[in-house]
């Protein structure tokens, strides 16, 4: 690496870390609307797609570490990928222990992206071969069908029979994949980004336009208010080994490594619920069963992101899950000013060390920065935070954000289109489909379509 990236590599990172720290602790923030638009920005603009994705893993690495501290504080998520935690925070707030799992979780986080940036850095070049054979397509039906379809088809009928529909669920499925291939033929081309960012502010959709609505507006307002106090919090120390117990830590160790392969094709989401709530039903005690899920949730956020990243962009070349598809969508978007993908520049123009240099360095300073400053002042940066910026007005920035990308992507039609998948999505999410589900669909449809059409019914 030459001593001129390097140093835009530490600039990006720490500039990346502060900033992703205050958007992580905001309460409700949406890791797609957050992470891909700034990514897509940033490469728009001309940066160099390897400096581009430090400043993405640095952002990984600050975002998990911040949107859990308002969890433990104040039972409220800051990210999406937060929410899971709340029913474990909420047990062990009741036992006084709202600083044991602050320190816990933040620990967890630098554990989780470790293991995984380790595990899928060294498993992505040894199988990197393998990613010529999972791109072959089969015809099947008369229809080319790409190998690694099968596997995110068999993720998507998992996490649909996981959701708490599980008959919507599988309904939708064949359902959204025609809507988003119908609004891609209007389009005239395979328009993603936007689409994806559509159904990640699809619940926020469905209840501002819900809002429109006499009787539901009139539940809403019934609802008042919400007061939130955080818990006071003692000594926190600085040492993320020494915070965690061997339990805590190997579970951790373990289910980061899993689940950051697992990634390539399942929901982060959904990986998050499934094993945290898999090891608090084992513990015959609640506390002990809240605290280590909660921990071990942490861990696996990070390690889900940095899997269903870089296993995709360095071995399979395209985006085969939701995490690839979503936050990570941009550097699998072909663009004018390259002549390609973001992914393909990248792997033709440096070498494997280079790349994993760059990203553990990002990955290093992030940590350097957040860890200190998150562990000694979370509950200060928190008051600051739920005081001083409106929640309202990010959620606004967002959703300008996403209808500016989809006309940048589609023009009108593109705005319109974002909005009727934001609400179908939102509507579907609030019948109990899981939002991994919606995603993955995303990513199956023109396949799925094509194997549709061509059923011998």
């Amino acid at each position: 690496m030459d001593p001129i990236t390097l140093v835009l590599v530490l600039a990006l990172s720490a500039l990346s870390t502060i900033l992703y720290i205050f958007i992580g602790i905001l309460p409700g923030t949406d890791e797609t609307a957050t992470m891909a638009p700034i990514a897509l920005t940033l490469l728009l603009a001309g940066v160099d797609p390897l400096l581009v994705l430090a400043w993405f893993m640095a952002s990984i690495a600050a975002f998990k570490m911040a949107d859990s501290i308002p969890v433990a504080l104040a039972g409220i998520p800051g990210g999406v990928m937060a929410v899971p935690q709340v029913p474990d925070a909420l047990v062990a707030k009741e036992r006084g222990l709202a600083d044991t799992i602050l320190r816990k979780g933040i620990a967890a986080s630098v554990v989780g992206q470790v293991v995984a940036l380790a595990v899928t850095l060294s498993l992505s070049y040894y199988i990197m071969p393998a990613g010529e054979w999972l791109r072959t397509a089969d015809v099947v039906l008369g229809v080319r069908v790409a190998r690694w379809f099968w596997l995110v088809l068999a993720g998507l009928i998992v996490l649909a029979l996981t959701s708490r529909s599980k008959f919507v669920a599988l309904v939708s499925i064949p359902s959204l994949a025609l809507l988003i291939q119908g609004l891609r033929s209007v389009y005239g081309k395979p328009i993603f980004i936007s689409l994806f960012l559509g159904i990640t502010i699809g619940p926020m959709i469905f209840e501002l336009l819900s809002m429109l609505h006499r009787d539901l507006r009139q539940a809403f307002t019934r609802r008042g208010m919400k007061e939130v106090k955080l818990v006071k919090i003692g000594r926190i120390s600085l040492n993320p080994v020494k915070i965690l117990s061997k339990d805590e830590l190997a579970h951790s160790t373990l289910w980061s490594a899993v689940t950051s392969v697992l990634a390539t094709v399942m929901s982060p989401v959904g990986l998050t619920i499934l094993i945290g709530d898999l090891l608090r039903e084992g513990s015959r005690d609640r506390t002990r069963g809240a605290v280590l899920a909660y921990t071990v949730r942490d861990a696996i956020k990070n390690a889900t992101y940095v899997g269903g990243t870089l296993v995709p962009l360095l071995v399979i070349g395209v985006p085969t899950g939701p995490m690839s598809a979503g936050p990570a969508g941009p550097f699998f978007q072909k663009l004018e000013s390259l002549g390609m993908t973001p992914r393909d520049y990248i792997v033709k123009n440096y070498d494997y060390v280079t790349i994993a240099a760059a990203l553990l360095l990002a990955t290093g300073i992030s940590f350097l920065i957040a860890y200190p400053i998150l562990v000694k002042y979370s509950r200060k940066i928190t008051l600051a935070v739920f005081r001083r910026i409106p929640a309202e007005a990010l959620y606004g920035l967002f959703i300008a954000i996403v209808l500016m990308l989809s006309y940048y992507d589609a023009r009108v039609p593109g705005i319109f289109g974002t909005l009727v998948v934001s609400l179908i999505s939102g509507a579907l999410w609030k019948l109990g489909v899981s939002l991994g589900v919606l995603f993955m669909t995303l990513v199956a449809a023109p396949t799925l379509v094509s194997l549709l059409s061509a059923l011998p019914l």
